[in-house]
């Protein structure tokens, strides 16, 4: 027979704060936040190093960039579709920041970071399995499947930090042994005289398991393309918010969240069948001129659509500009191979551990 679950004793207002330095409060969410950068910054630090044997000096900068530009957007978006308010914008220990705005910004301040920091000759590196070695640029995926993946288990100790403002909780459970292991591990979930289901903890869990699938499986699937892992996880995020939505208290639901689930969703979806089937075959052109010459043209092609002599003339043009780009890009790589010190070999690579096949993993200078 059940006895009784005794009523934990705590103070809801004193369980927030974890120590106090003078007069600053120095809250349990702002640890398990910045934890949650910390390990997630580590993780990706040993992808990029151990595993993919590339320059970790560009993401080292980056997170300069990214670290107050994911809390910023965080913030903006809890303030536009959260339970933040704009008056109170600045006031971060008040709580309110959403991971959705975090990510969406600072996967914007990234893809305009590491296109122009990979350029730079000192971030190439040399292939030694290609005779003669040949200089390549890192991709920009790169850093997308091993960065993205590794928010999850941000996202996972982020949530802690959930547990101890009693917030993102379920409904109320009535079931006794339940309520005997939420006293004894989860205090805390006993919120107004009734306890609740810890749907912070489900959802952390949830995130912790798919970082391991991402990390260490998915990782090892060769024939997969470059940048599915960081697609991947906002298919992922997307799918796993719709599920949790309707099991949260009524005061932490939105309804702008299913929305933009659907959209996580949708776009990442797209995306992947971007990355599939139409970017393998413009990886080895520079996309901004197939742009410019598509735009450029476009008049011209619809004119003469269907004369046969314009079509002679379209791909002798294109073989021309071709061959000029070509031309480029030997003169490029004639000025790398002067800049890079065959003695050191810094950016040398194990090519056995390198999961990737080299034309998915680079973007070729020489083609």
């Amino acid at each position: 027979m059940l006895f009784d679950v005794p009523i934990p004793e705590f103070n809801p207002t004193d369980i927030k704060v974890a120590f106090k330095i003078g007069s600053i409060e120095i809250q349990w969410y702002g640890i398990f936040v910045f934890l949650g950068f910390c390990t997630a910054i580590l993780l990706a630090c040993l992808k990029l190093w151990k595993q993919y044997k590339i320059s970790v000096e560009p993401f080292y900068w980056f997170c300069l960039i990214g670290i107050p530009t994911a809390i910023f957007g965080a913030r903006f978006w809890s303030c536009c579709l959260g339970d933040a308010k704009w008056p109170n914008f600045w006031n971060f220990s008040s709580g309110g920041l959403a991971i959705e705005g975090g990510v969406v910004l600072t996967v914007i301040a990234a893809c305009i970071w590491f296109p122009y920091i990979l350029r730079k000759p000192k971030y190439q590196i040399r292939d030694l399995q290609v005779k003669p070695e040949t200089v390549r640029q890192v991709s920009m995926w790169c850093y997308v499947d091993a960065i993205i993946p590794c928010i999850l288990v941000g996202q996972f100790l982020g949530r802690w930090g959930n547990y101890f403002n009693q917030e993102l909780y379920g409904p109320v459970t009535t079931n006794q042994s339940f309520q005997w292991f939420l006293y004894y591990c989860l205090p805390y979930m006993y919120i107004s005289g009734k306890w609740y289901t810890p749907l912070f903890l489900y959802e952390g869990l949830c995130n912790l398991f798919f970082f391991f699938i991402l990390y260490f499986w998915i990782e090892r699937i060769s024939r997969r393309k470059c940048g599915d892992l960081g697609l991947i996880y906002f298919l992922w995020y997307g799918i796993l918010r719709t599920i949790m939505e309707p099991f949260r208290y009524h005061e932490f639901t939105f309804q702008a969240t299913y929305i933009m689930s659907a959209i996580w969703i949708a776009v990442a979806i797209f995306l992947l069948l971007l990355n599939w089937f139409l970017l393998p075959k413009l990886r080895k052109y520079k996309c901004w001129y197939i742009f410019y010459e598509t735009i450029r043209h476009f008049y011209v092609s619809t004119y003469f659509k269907s004369n046969l002599l314009f079509k002679k003339f379209w791909f002798s043009y294109f073989h021309s500009k071709k061959l000029e780009v070509d031309t480029e890009k030997n003169a490029k790589i004639n000025y790398l191979e002067d800049k890079i010190n065959f003695e050191e070999k810094k950016h040398d690579f194990n090519i056995k551990n390198f999961v990737r096949k080299s034309e998915e993993m680079l973007y070729y200078l020489n083609k």
